[in-house]
């Protein structure tokens, strides 16, 4: 298999080993369409990867290399879906996090975090307080996309269990 880019080997894209049926892959081309995600890494092979797989499935796609380019991107942007490594320079994914919890709540929803360091207390700690979506690298391209559509669609039920809250208020909290 050619790659156009570097290869990473904490990237694995392979098309998963049981195959898509044709009728479901160009509906899920036609939704993420519409779907704009970033990428907030510092790897720049995994990046472009990840870029390629993405785009591929039909997704919008930029990318910020440290949290910082990340809040700037924000700024001028709306995304659905943040991809996000944990350990990066300069401003990395928790702190990140922190800061959209402050700055942008609706996105802290829509974060999934990549880690390659799925060892250190910290970012176990992290990942299990803030409850988030995380993937480790390497991952694989389905993985990806489970990840991605459990996002969206966590996001999509939100608005109609607010409006179930307010129609029947003795329903309990959504989780």
């Amino acid at each position: 298999m050619e790659h156009d880019v570097p290869f990473d080997p904490s990237l694995d894209l392979s098309e998963p080993r049981a195959p898509v049926s044709a009728p479901l892959r160009p509906r899920t081309q036609a939704l993420a369409s519409a779907v704009r995600i970033l990428v907030i890494d510092d790897e720049p092979s995994f990046v472009s990867g990840l870029t390629q797989l993405l785009r591929r499935d039909g997704y919008t796609v930029d990318t910020a290399a440290n949290g910082t380019a990340a809040l700037t991107q924000l700024q001028a942007q709306c995304y659905d879906v943040l991809l996000c490594d944990l350990r990066m320079p300069d401003l990395d994914g928790p702190a990140l996090y922190a800061r959209l919890l402050h700055q942008y709540t609706s996105l802290s929803q829509r974060v999934i975090f990549l880690t390659g360091d799925t060892l250190s207390a910290d970012s176990t700690a992290f990942l299990a307080q803030c409850a988030q979506p995380w993937l480790p690298k390497p991952c694989n391209a389905e993985a990806i996309r489970r990840a991605i559509q459990q996002v969206l669609q966590a996001v999509a039920l939100r608005p109609a269990r607010m409006e179930a809250r307010k129609a029947f208020p003795m329903l309990p909290p959504a989780e």
